[in-house]
């Protein structure tokens, strides 16, 4: 009987189930977001290079 009663404390209800799983998504889409961020201003970085290294005229 102490084996199943820590189990089922040990199992999420579905309430905490549904803020873990909301959680995760969030922590993925900011992921996701910084990613994203992060390309664009590598993308703008070497625009501007490319830019500078034109020979002016």
């Amino acid at each position: 009987m102490d084996i199943m009663v820590s189990r089922i404390k040990r199992t999420l209800t579905v309430g905490q189930r549904a803020a873990a799983v909301e959680r995760t998504n969030t922590i993925a889409q900011e992921a996701v977001d910084d990613e994203r961020r992060r390309r664009e201003e590598k993308t703008e970085r070497l625009r501007k290079l490319r830019l500078a290294a034109r020979p002016h005229k």
